[in-house]
């Protein structure tokens, strides 16, 4: 199975920074389904997503950043709160960006994965939605309701995705698989 082109993605706060030599020198982590990971300094955050949701966050003026990988959309209030929720894992998010000092009114949002990867749940007139699609109408709802603004979205795709996220720039780099 041969990988599409990749695409990346920029703001206008990354100032033309390449994530590919930054990758090199800042370090990564690979951030597992259910984890919440942020950074003061500049790190590449990497994510692999199938129908899980992965949502970047950061503070370009204060170059802090961070990510939340979550399999589900939300807590029912039943066994343990946890970030595998999606509900659980954004506001985790927050919560440890505001306590490194990003300003909340400052972050900006990426969204990626949710995706359908199976040719039996495409398709088809009265088909329900996928867990896919729910995990990504959980992160829109919860960043509205945040006031967080969405930069970019690849979600609800036929693939999954490897994204790489750079926490100082808010730079990503998306591989579909």
């Amino acid at each position: 199975m041969r990988p599409e082109v990749s695409r990346r993605h920029r703001t206008s706060a990354s100032l033309g920074v390449d994530i590919a030599s930054t990758e090199e020198n800042a370090g990564s982590d690979f951030l597992h389904a259910g984890q919440v990971h942020v950074s003061p300094k500049g790190r590449s955050i990497v994510l692999i997503l199938g129908s899980c949701v992965g949502v970047c966050l950061w503070d370009p003026l204060n170059a802090i950043g961070g990510a939340a990988h979550y399999l589900l959309p939300s807590w029912d209030g039943r066994g343990t709160a946890s970030p595998r929720y999606g509900t659980i894992a954004i506001e985790t998010l927050l919560q440890k960006l505001t306590d490194l000092g990003a300003k909340r009114e400052q972050l900006l949002a990426r969204v990626f994965g949710g995706g359908c990867l199976f040719d039996s749940r495409r398709g088809g007139g009265g088909r329900r939605e996928s867990l896919g699609e729910r995990n990504v109408e959980t992160a829109m709802a919860v960043l509205a309701k945040e006031r967080i603004p969405v930069v970019s979205a690849e979600v609800c795709k036929e693939r999954g995705q490897r994204i790489v996220f750079h926490t100082g720039t808010g730079e990503s780099f998306v591989t579909s698989l």
